[in-house]
C-alpha cells in the first residue's frame, strides 16, 4: 500500500516537468534552428533583416517564460512533496500509536480522530460490521451527534456500498452521486458536501468502514484516499488484535472467577477473603504509586494467594508443617499460566515476615517483593476484621492499630504507612 501512496502525485510531477522542459527547451531550440536555416545561413555575408532580431527576442522571452514556469512548478512540487512527507511521517506515528492502544473503545476513537486530522475534515465516523452483517457506528466525532445511532445495511448509501464491494469511495459532490443516502450516510444534503470512505479489511474480509465528511479546504484527492486506505489497513489489524485480546481477557476473567469461586467453596471460612484482600491491596498499591502492570500482578496474587490450600485436605490444614506448604503449591499452580505467571512469585512469598521470621524461605526486609509486602498487610487486615475469619473479628480501628504496632516486625513500615493513609478517608466497609 505504501508503494502506491503518492504514485499519481509523482506522475503529475513528471508530467509537469516534461511540459515545462518542452516549453523552456524544445520550442526555443526549434525556433533557433528554424531561424538559423531560413535567415542566418543565407545572409552570412549580407545584412540581416531587422525582424530577425525580433524573432530572437521572442525566442529568448519564450525560454525565460518556460524557465519561470519550470521554477514555479518545481517549487510547487517540492511543497507538495514536503506536505506528503509530513503526512507520511504522521501516518507512521499514528499507526505506531494504534499498536500501543489495547482498549478497543480508545482505539476506535484514536483511529477516527487521526483520520480526520490527517485529511483535515469536519467530521468522521467509524462503523463496524455486527453479527447480522450490518454496519453500526462505533465512534463518531463532528457536528452531527445524531449519527452516533446509525445502523447501515450493507449496500445502502456510500458507506454500505464500500462495505459491500470492499472498494473505497471518493465523492466530492454528494448531490451528483446516486449512492449517497442522507438517511444512512454521514450528514444531510444541507450539511454534507463531500465524503471519502474506505473499507477496513482484515484477512480479506470487510470488518468495517471509515467515513470522513467535508474536507475543510479544497477537495478530496487520490492522495487523500491512498493515505486513508493505508491508515485503514493498519487500523483493521489493530482492531482485530484488540478484539482478540479482549476476548482472551474475557475468557481469563471467567476462568479467574471459577478459580476464586472454587476457593470459596472449598473453605467456607475464607469465602470472599481473596476479593477483599485484592481490594485492600489495590488501595495500598495506588497510594504507593505502583505502576498499573504491577498492580495487575498484585491483583491476581491476592486472588490466588491461598489457592495452594486446594491441594491440602481440610483436616491436613490443621497440621502446621502441611499448611506451610500452601505458598509453594500455589506458586506451582499459577506460575505456568502466562497471564498470572508474574503473580506467582508474590504468592510464593506471601507468608514471609519483614523481620525474617516468616516462611517458606525466611526472607526479610527488601528481599521480599514489594507486592508481597503489600499483600501481607492486606491479608492480615482482612483476617483481623472479617466475620468469616477463623479468629474472632475486631473493629477496623483496632485492626489498624495492631498492624501499626507490628510495623518493622511482621510488616514493612512504609507499606503500613501507605495502608493507614489509603483507608483513612476511604469508604472501606469491613464484612
Amino acid at each position: 500500500m505504501q508503494s502506491q501512496i503518492g504514485k499519481s502525485f509523482f506522475d503529475n510531477i513528471r508530467r509537469y516537468v516534461k511540459i515545462s522542459y518542452f516549453i523552456s527547451s524544445i520550442i526555443p531550440l526549434a525556433l533557433l534552428a528554424y531561424m538559423s536555416v531560413k535567415y542566418i545561413y543565407p545572409y552570412l555575408q549580407l545584412e540581416l533583416p531587422i525582424y530577425i532580431g525580433v524573432l530572437l527576442f521572442l525566442a529568448v522571452a519564450i525560454s525565460l517564460l518556460g524557465l519561470s514556469l519550470l521554477t514555479k512548478t518545481t517549487n510547487a512540487s517540492i511543497l507538495s512533496l514536503h506536505d506528503l512527507h509530513s503526512r507520511l511521517n504522521a501516518l507512521i506515528d499514528i499507526t505506531k500509536h494504534f499498536r500501543e492502544t489495547i482498549y478497543i473503545d480508545l482505539l476506535l476513537g484514536n483511529i477516527i480522530k487521526s483520520a480526520m486530522r490527517l485529511n483535515s475534515t469536519e467530521a468522521g465516523s467509524l462503523l463496524l460490521c455486527d453479527e447480522a452483517g450490518n454496519l453500526r457506528v462505533k465512534f463518531f466525532t463532528g457536528e452531527h451527534p445524531r449519527l452516533n445511532d446509525r445502523i447501515v445495511k450493507v449496500g445502502e448509501g456510500i458507506s454500505g456500498w464500500v462495505a459491500k464491494t470492499g472498494k473505497p469511495a471518493l465523492v466530492n459532490d454528494v448531490t451528483k452521486d446516486n449512492r449517497y443516502n442522507p438517511d444512512v450516510d454521514a450528514g444531510s444534503r444541507d450539511t454534507a458536501r463531500s465524503i471519502m470512505c474506505v473499507p477496513l479489511i482484515y484477512i480479506n474480509k470487510v470488518i468495517g468502514v471509515i467515513e470522513l465528511l467535508n474536507k475543510k479546504s479544497g477537495i478530496f484527492t487520490k492522495e487523500d484516499e491512498e493515505l486513508l486506505h493505508a491508515l485503514a489497513d493498519h487500523a483493521a489489524i489493530s482492531i482485530a488484535h484488540s478484539r482478540l485480546l479482549e476476548n482472551q481477557q474475557s475468557d481469563m476473567i471467567n476462568i479467574t472467577e471459577i478459580f476464586v469461586a472454587a476457593q470459596d467453596s472449598y473453605n467456607h471460612e475464607k469465602k470472599g477473603h481473596a476479593r477483599r484482600v485484592a481490594n485492600y491491596a489495590n488501595l495500598i498499591g495506588r497510594k504507593m504509586g505502583i505502576p498499573e502492570n504491577e498492580l495487575r500482578n498484585l491483583h491476581y496474587a491476592c486472588l490466588f494467594h491461598d489457592i495452594g490450600l486446594i491441594k491440602i485436605s481440610i483436616d491436613e490444614q490443621f497440621l502446621k508443617e502441611r499448611y506451610k506448604q500452601h505458598p509453594q503449591f500455589g506458586y506451582e499452580m499459577i506460575q505456568p499460566i502466562s497471564l498470572w505467571s508474574n503473580a506467582a512469585e508474590l504468592i510464593l512469598n506471601h507468608h514471609e515476615r519483614y523481620d525474617g521470621n516468616g516462611y517458606p524461605s525466611g526472607k526479610k526486609g527488601k528481599e521480599i517483593p514489594l507486592g508481597t509486602r503489600i499483600l501481607f498487610v492486606a491479608e492480615v487486615f482482612d483476617v483481623l476484621t472479617s466475620k468469616n475469619s477463623y479468629k474472632d473479628p475486631i473493629d477496623r480501628d483496632a485492626a489498624i492499630n495492631e498492624i501499626d504496632v507490628n510495623a518493622g516486625l511482621q510488616f514493612d513500615p512504609e507499606v503500613v504507612k501507605a495502608f493507614k493513609e489509603a483507608i483513612k478517608d476511604s469508604d472501606l466497609i469491613v464484612e
